[in-house]
C-alpha cells in the first residue's frame, strides 16, 4: 500500500507539537478530554477587550508630534535614553513616497516639496499621498502577500484563474476609497451573500478562493482535499485577520493557545456550502433595471396589441378559413414550377444580397449566364425537395397562379438556407437565416389580383445540400385535426384555444403582430456582464457525495475518521461570556453562517473585533516602521511575541475604531509622528541598551520589497505604465506596475523571486529580506536591468547637449533623490570618462559609458533601501 504523504505530514506534525511540549499520547488525550479554560485564556493580553488609555506623562513635553510619541518616549525616559533627531526634508520625502506609494519621488516633486517651506508642508505632503491613487496600489501589496493571493490554482497542473484579478484590483479601490476595515474584512469573507448586487462585494470573496488547491484529483482523494482546502481559508483568515494559527486546532486542541478541535470544526463549518468558481456578475445593475424597465414597458404593449387581436379578431378570422378551408384554389390555377440556377457568389452573404438577372426580369425562354429556365413538374407542392445545388449560391424558381378574382391565398414555404419571396414584383418575404429545410417553417397569405398572378423564390444556399417547400395548404396536425371534427358547440375552451393557437402563425395579421413582439425581444438589453473568480455559496468544489457540503468533527484531522456533525460557530475564547455564537447567527432574524462570521469577526463589544482592530494598527506600524509593535506580526497567540508597548497598541486599536475603522487617518497620526520622523543613525548607548530597537529610539533603514524595486526602475528609466486594474501578464518586461504582474503559482517573476517575492503557497505577514549574491548579480548583469538602465541614460542624456556633470546629477536625483557629493561627483565623471574611453571615444562610446554609470547607481544599495 503506497505511502499516504498528507496523512504523514499531519501524524509527524502532532507528534512534533507533543514532544515540543513534552505532552505524552496519553497526557494528549487528557488534555483533549479535560478540555481548554476558556475563562482563563481570555485573560491573554490579546485575547482581552481594548483597554481605555491615554498617553502617558513625559519629562520632555517639547518632543513629539502626534499622541503616539508620548508612549514611545515614555518608555525611553525609564532608560535614560533619547529619541533621534529628526530626519532631513528629503529623507522625509523619500520616507513617505517610498511608505504610501512605493515610488521615488520625481525631481520635479523633490523640488517643489522643498520649496514650500510652511510648517504645513510635510502634512500636506501625506495628505496627498494619501489621496493618490497609488496609495492603493502599494498597500494592496501587503494584504495580497496575506491573502495568499495568485491567479493559479498551483501544483502540477497549476490551471490559470484567468478572472481572478478582481480581487486585487477590489483590495486596491477599497484602500484608495478608504473603506473601513471592518467592512473591508466583512466583504471578504461574506460579501456575494450580503450584497449580491455589488461588485466590491462580489470581487471581494476572492480571499477565500486565492488560496492553491489542486484540480486533478482521485474520487478516493476529494474528501480529504476539500478539508484541506477548507483548513487553508480558516488558516488563513485566522493569520491574516485575527493573528492566530487557528489551524493548529484541526488534529487536536490547540497546544499553546485556547482553541479547541472543537471550535476549530465549528469555524470550519461556516464555510460548509463555499465553493470558488467564475461568475457571470452585472457591475451596473441598477442601470440593467432601468433599462429593463423601459423595455418591458415597450415591450408589454406590443404583447397587449397581439392580445387584444388574439381575443377580438382571430376568431372571426379562423371560422373564415374553416369555411374556406373545403375550397382550395383549383390544381390548374397553379402552374410547374420552372427553376434556374445555381448563381454563384463569394460568400453567403453576397449570393443573399446579389440580385442576380432572374431578380430582374423573368422571362423562361431567355438565358442567363449560359443558364436558362428548366420545368419542374415533378416538384410536387406539400413535399421537400432537396434536388437544389451550389455552395454560396443562388437557385430561382417561378410559377404563376391563376383565379378568377381576388382573393387571399395562405401559403407555406420552407427553405435550406434563406429564402425571398416576390409576388407580382413586389417582395413579400425575406428571411436571412441559415439552417436545412423543414415544412412550414415560414407562413404568409398571397394577396391575389384577378387574372394571372407571378410567384418568384429566391432560394440561398450557404453550403452543402439546399432544398425547398411550398404547400397552399399547410399541414394540419392530426390532433387538430381531432378537434376540427367535432362540432363547434362540442369543443371545450381548451381545445378552442389550442386550435387558435395552432392557427394564429397562418394569419398574416396576427404574423405581424407577433413579429413585432418577436424582433422587439431580440432588442432587450443585455448587461455587459464580466466574469469573477472568486466564492459563492453552492460553488464548484470537489464532489465525493452526500457529505460534499457537511463538515463533521474529524479524529487527528483524519477525514475517514468523522466523530459527529460540525455546526457553526466561532472561536469562544473571542466572544464574551454573556455571548453565545446565536447572537450573531441569529441577531435578528436567521443570517448564513459566513455572514454571522463576518459580524462575529468585527464586533468589538462581544465578538473578536478587539483583536481585529489590534492585529491591522500592528500591521501599519510594522510597514511604516519595520517592525511591528507585536514583533510576530501573524502570531498574537502564547508563541508569538509579545508587544513592546501594549498600551500604544490598544491606544492605536481604539483611534481606529473611533475612526469608523479608517485606516488612512491612523496613516496619518502614525507618519506625523516624532518616532516616525526619526533619523536612522545608530548610537552607541541605545545600541548597548536596546540593540533590538524595541523602544523605537531610532527609525531603521528597510529593503525595499521586490516589487517595489522593480517599479522603481521603470519609474528612474521613465518607462513606467501607471494604468491602473484589469487582467495582468507573466512578462517581467511589461512595463506597468509589479502588483498587475499575473502571479502563476509555477511560473514566478524571476526579479520578484530574487528580491524575496513570496510564492504564494499560505499568506505571508512579514517578507523575509536576503542578501545573497544572486541579487546584485543580477543588478549588473541581467538584460532586462540592462535595457532599463540604458533607457535611464537616454532620459538623463536625451542629446550630446547635456554635460557630464548635469547627466550626473539628474541620475542621483531621479535614483536616489539627492544631489551627489563632491566626491561622488569626481568619481562618476571619472568612471564616465574612463568607460567612453575604453569603448573608443565616440559618440556611441559616451552614450553606452553613461548607460553604465547609471547601471552602477541603480546597483547602489541607496537606490533599495530607505532611510
Amino acid at each position: 500500500m503506497p505511502l499516504d504523504m498528507n496523512r504523514f505530514v499531519v501524524v509527524i506534525l502532532s507528534l512534533a507539537c507533543s514532544t515540543l511540549i513534552g505532552i505524552s499520547s496519553a497526557e494528549e488525550e487528557t488534555n483533549r478530554s479535560t478540555g481548554i479554560n476558556l475563562a482563563q485564556g481570555r485573560e491573554f493580553w490579546s485575547f482581552r477587550p481594548l483597554k481605555s488609555v491615554s498617553p502617558p506623562e513625559v519629562k520632555d513635553e517639547s518632543w513629539g508630534h502626534t499622541p503616539i510619541d508620548p508612549f514611545i518616549l515614555a518608555e525611553l525616559e525609564k532608560r535614560s535614553l533619547r529619541p533621534n533627531p529628526e530626519a532631513s526634508r528629503k529623507t522625509l520625502l523619500r520616507r513617505a513616497m517610498f511608505g504610501l506609494w512605493g515610488l521615488p519621488p520625481e525631481p520635479s516633486e523633490i523640488e517643489a516639496y522643498l520649496n514650500d517651506e510652511s510648517p504645513e508642508a510635510y502634512e500636506k505632503l501625506i495628505d496627498k499621498l494619501l489621496a493618490g491613487p497609488h496609495y492603493g496600489e502599494r498597500w494592496a501589496r501587503h494584504w495580497l502577500d496575506l491573502a495568499r493571493f495568485a491567479e493559479s490554482n498551483g501544483y502540477a497542473f497549476d490551471k490559470d484563474r484567468a478572472d481572478a484579478y478582481h480581487f486585487r484590483d477590489f483590495v486596491i479601490k477599497a484602500l484608495n476609497e478608504d473603506m473601513p476595515y471592518n467592512r473591508f474584512v466583512r466583504l471578504q469573507i461574506a460579501g456575494d451573500q450580503m450584497e449580491p448586487e455589488n461588485y466590491m462585494a462580489q470581487a471581494a470573496t476572492g480571499f477565500l478562493a486565492a488560496g492553491p488547491f489542486t484540480s486533478q484529483q482521485t474520487q478516493k482523494e476529494r474528501e480529504r482535499s476539500r478539508y484541506e482546502q477548507l483548513d487553508d481559508i480558516v488558516h488563513t483568515m485566522g493569520t491574516s485577520m485575527l493573528g492566530l494559527t487557528i489551524g493548529c486546532a484541526r488534529c487536536h486542541d490547540h497546544k499553546y493557545d485556547p482553541v479547541p478541535i472543537r471550535d476549530y470544526y465549528r469555524l470550519v463549518s461556516c464555510f460548509s456550502e463555499t465553493g470558488f468558481q467564475n461568475h457571470a456578475h452585472d457591475p451596473n445593475p441598477a442601470k440593467t433595471r432601468e433599462e429593463k424597465q423601459k423595455f418591458d414597458a415597450a415591450h408589454e404593449k406590443l404583447v397587449a396589441s397581439r392580445t387584444k387581436f388574439e381575443q377580438e379578431v382571430l376568431p372571426s378570422r379562423l371560422s373564415d378559413w374553416l369555411a374556406t378551408r373545403e375550397e382550395p384554389v383549383e390544381a390548374e390555377t397553379l402552374s410547374p414550377w420552372s427553376h434556374i440556377g445555381p448563381f454563384g457568389a463569394s460568400d453567403f452573404k453576397k449570393a443573399y444580397n446579389e440580385a442576380f438577372p432572374p431578380e430582374k426580369s423573368v422571362n423562361l425562354s431567355e438565358i442567363y449566364e449560359d443558364r436558362k429556365w428548366v420545368a419542374r413538374p415533378e416538384w410536387k407542392d406539400g413535399a421537400i425537395h432537396n434536388t437544389l445545388k451550389g455552395d454560396n449560391s443562388a437557385n430561382y424558381l417561378f410559377r404563376t397562379i391563376e383565379v378568377s378574382s381576388a382573393r387571399s391565398l395562405p401559403v407555406s414555404f420552407g427553405r435550406d438556407d434563406a429564402i425571398k419571396v416576390w409576388l407580382n414584383g413586389e417582395s413579400v418575404l425575406a428571411k436571412e437565416t441559415q439552417g436545412g429545410v423543414a415544412k412550414d417553417q415560414d407562413k404568409l397569405t398571397l394577396e391575389l389580383k384577378a387574372g394571372s398572378n407571378q410567384l418568384l423564390v429566391k432560394i440561398v444556399n450557404g453550403g452543402g445540400g439546399s432544398g425547398f417547400y411550398f404547400s397552399t395548404s399547410p399541414e394540419v396536425p392530426e390532433k387538430i385535426n381531432t378537434i376540427l371534427a367535432l362540432a363547434k358547440e362540442a369543443r371545450s375552451e381548451t381545445q378552442t384555444l389550442e386550435v387558435l393557437k395552432w392557427y394564429a402563425p397562418r394569419d398574416p395579421d396576427w404574423s405581424k403582430l407577433n413579429d413585432a413582439v418577436d424582433e422587439h425581444a431580440k432588442k432587450a438589453p443585455k448587461p455587459a456582464l464580466i466574469n469573477i473568480y472568486a466564492a459563492r455559496k453552492g460553488g464548484a468544489t470537489y464532489n465525493f457525495g452526500a457529505d460534499t457540503r457537511k463538515v463533521y468533527f474529524l479524529e487527528r484531522g483524519e477525514s475517514n475518521s468523522k466523530n459527529g456533525l460540525a455546526t457553526p460557530a466561532f472561536l469562544r475564547v473571542l466572544q464574551s461570556e454573556d455571548a453565545t455564537e446565536d447572537y450573531w447567527l441569529k441577531e435578528t432574524e436567521a443570517r448564513p453562517p459566513r455572514v454571522a462570521l463576518a459580524h462575529w469577526i468585527t464586533d468589538e463589544q462581544k465578538g473578536a473585533g478587539h483583536l481585529l482592530a489590534r492585529v491591522i494598527v500592528n500591521r501599519l506600524w510594522q510597514h511604516h516602521l519595520g517592525l511591528g509593535i507585536v514583533r510576530t506580526p501573524s502570531d498574537f497567540g502564547a508563541q508569538g511575541t509579545p508587544p513592546t508597548h501594549p498600551a500604544l497598541l490598544d491606544y492605536l486599536a481604539r483611534e481606529l475604531i473611533r475612526n469608523e475603522w479608517r485606516l488612512k487617518p491612523l496613516h496619518k497620526m502614525i507618519m506625523m509622528s516624532a518616532v516616525y520622523r526619526q533619523q536612522g543613525n545608530s548610537n552607541q548607548m541605545a545600541m548597548k541598551v536596546d540593540p533590538e530597537n524595541k523602544l523605537w529610539w531610532r527609525r531603521g533603514a528597510t529593503r525595499l520589497e521586490a516589487e517595489v524595486i522593480r517599479d522603481s526602475l521603470l519609474a528612474v528609466s521613465g518607462t513606467l505604465d501607471k494604468r491602473m486594474f484589469d487582467k495582468g501578464t507573466v512578462d517581467q518586461r511589461h512595463t506597468r506596475r509589479s502588483i498587475y504582474l499575473t502571479v502563476k503559482r509555477s511560473n514566478l517573476i524571476p526579479i520578484l523571486q530574487l528580491f524575496d517575492a513570496p510564492d504564494a503557497m499560505q499568506g505571508i505577514g512579514q517578507r523575509i529580506a536576503t542578501t545573497v549574491p544572486p541579487q546584485a548579480l543580477a543588478m549588473m548583469n541581467s538584460p532586462y536591468v540592462r535595457e532599463l538602465a540604458e533607457k535611464f541614460a537616454l532620459r538623463i542624456r536625451p542629446d550630446e547637449s547635456v554635460a557630464i556633470p548635469e547627466v550626473i546629477h539628474r541620475a542621483y536625483a531621479h535614483a536616489l533623490s539627492r544631489p551627489p557629493s563632491t566626491v561622488e561627483e569626481q568619481q562618476m565623471s571619472s568612471f564616465i570618462k574612463g568607460q567612453a574611453e575604453s569603448y573608443g571615444n565616440t559618440d556611441e562610446a559616451m552614450k553606452m559609458a553613461i548607460a553604465d554609470f547609471c547601471q552602477t547607481v541603480i546597483c547602489l544599495n541607496e537606490f533599495i533601501f530607505v532611510d
